[in-house]
């Protein structure tokens, strides 16, 4: 394909970042312990890391909402190396918050900036190319955990690798081809039009992703099943939801996103359901993560389309993405002791049910609907 290997380059940094992004995120959860004891912490001054790298990954998105057309990539990945070496040199805590901030703002801005340039750089198999790279960083978000055990724990050294590995796709983004200008007559026109229903709905998606991944395990052993029963439950989750985004690669520029958009509520709204209802929930619940893994891929492919393909919109349509997920655990979090066992799943279920039913009035009108079928 002409477009594949005219942005040969772009497609290899853009993979290489985000396996990257995908592990130095999965890191800090069992990096937390380890920088407890480094630095004498307390829990909750340790897990300010993780809320840094958050409020890091808004910030870097609302900086580049307001950047301009400029390409900001090479700024993006040099954030990432800076932040994973100052996580690896743990000189004190201060300057390691600052690199867990750093990192976060690189992360946020990346996941804007490549989304929105692999959209717009292959054309029509734009969309299975943001799949592709998004199901990426998930595999390197299951493979961090397994190597920093690996490495005996050693925050400065598997920080330090994230660093150098970093490097690499810092370079090459200074290879990467010029990005295309798009046409002004409906480019512009559509990037003036922000769809707050679009993205309530996106931000939807990524809350219940946030309250599975997060919540979970805590439902299940709420529920009296075992620890290492939900741990397995959680990574069979991340194995399925790397599936659907690595099934969305193959089909996702052969088909409508809006009706898979509003099948991956519909997929996941039956199978918390079954969940919640106790059937075989150590399987329904991993399984659901197939339809949701593609929810995110399909809300940017959608929303980009309907408000415009530039790096404003995508910091647009990931800030939108990002603040479902923090609100989503930070709501339903409150509710998961006082329910019953299995019962948030229920929760989980019809909400995303409601959201599916609410998405089905963006395909009534034509001006929204994505008429033509994307094709190789």
């Amino acid at each position: 394909m002409e477009s594949v290997k005219k942005n040969s380059l772009l497609l290899v940094g853009s993979i290489i970042a985000f396996v990257l992004m995908g592990a130095g995120q999965s890191l800090m959860g069992p990096a937390l312990p380890e920088f407890r004891h480094i630095f004498t912490l307390s829990v909750a001054s340790a897990s300010m890391a993780v809320t840094a790298q958050w409020v890091g990954a808004l910030l870097g998105v609302i900086a580049l909402f307001f950047g301009g057309q400029r390409d900001w990539t090479r700024v993006a990945f040099g954030l990432l190396v800076v932040g994973a070496a100052l996580m690896a040199w743990q000189i004190n805590w201060p300057i390691t918050l600052l690199g867990s901030l750093a990192f976060g703002a690189g992360y946020g801005a990346s996941l804007a900036l490549i989304n929105s340039r692999l959209l717009q750089s292959f054309e029509r198999a734009g969309p299975s190319m943001v799949s592709l790279v998004n199901a990426l960083f998930g595999g390197g978000a299951i493979v961090a955990p397994l190597v920093f055990v690996a490495l005996a724990r050693n925050p400065k050294l598997c920080f330090g690798i994230l660093a150098v590995g970093l490097i690499l796709p810092f370079l090459l983004s200074f290879l990467f081809p010029p990005q295309r200008v798009a046409e002004k007559s409906t480019e512009k026109k559509r990037a003036n039009h922000i769809s707050l229903p679009t993205l309530l709905i996106g931000a939807s998606g990524t809350a219940v992703e946030a309250c599975l991944i997060g919540l979970g395990p805590v439902i299940l052993v709420s529920a009296h099943f075992s620890d290492s029963a939900a741990a397995s439950a959680l990574s069979l989750f991340f194995a399925f939801f790397l599936g659907g985004r690595i099934l969305l690669s193959f089909i996702g520029h052969r088909l409508p996103t809006a009706p898979m958009l509003i099948g991956g509520f519909f997929g996941s709204a039956v199978l918390l359901a079954c969940a919640g209802s106790g059937i075989y929930p150590t399987l329904t619940y991993p399984v659901a993560g197939l339809f949701i893994g593609s929810i995110f891929p399909n809300f940017f492919v959608f929303g980009s389309n309907r408000m415009g393909k530039d790096a404003k919109t995508g910091s647009i349509i990931v800030t939108a993405a990002l603040a479902g997920g923090v609100t989503g655990p930070l709501i339903v979090g409150q509710v998961v002791a006082a329910m019953p066992p299995l019962t948030p799943f229920w929760l989980l279920a019809g909400y995303s049910a409601v959201v599916a039913l609410c998405a089905l009035r963006v395909l009534r009108n034509p001006r929204n609907a994505e008429i033509a079928v994307q094709q190789n």
